[in-house]
């Protein structure tokens, strides 16, 4: 699965959260199905979204810096984190926990 591909239809047709303190509030509120994280962020980030998403939700290492995750969201930055709220038309979430 070319997962930049998915994440693009799934930011185009479904509803996605950008960034770590907002994919830490889709986790909180229960409406995140899957998390993907930069596998260059930082060990606390990390650990701080393991600990929130527990056995309840996916986790997906994405397998790319921050900047690599932000070029695949189509932004001109770098993104640590994106919660996969409705996957939309994209098929994102048949993806494990990396």
């Amino acid at each position: 699965m070319d997962i930049a591909k998915e994440l693009k239809i799934a930011i185009d047709t479904g509803k996605v959260e950008i960034g770590f303190k907002t994919s830490l509030k889709a986790i909180d509120k229960k409406k995140a199905k899957l998390i993907i994280i930069a596998s260059n962020i930082p060990e606390e980030m990390k650990s701080k979204i393991k600990a929130k998403c527990g056995s309840e939700i996916p986790i997906y290492i994405f397998p790319g810096t921050s900047w690599d995750l932000g070029s695949a969201c189509g932004r001109p930055h770098m993104v640590s984190t994106v919660a996969i709220i409705d996957p939309g038309e994209s098929s994102i979430l048949k993806i494990k926990e990396g």
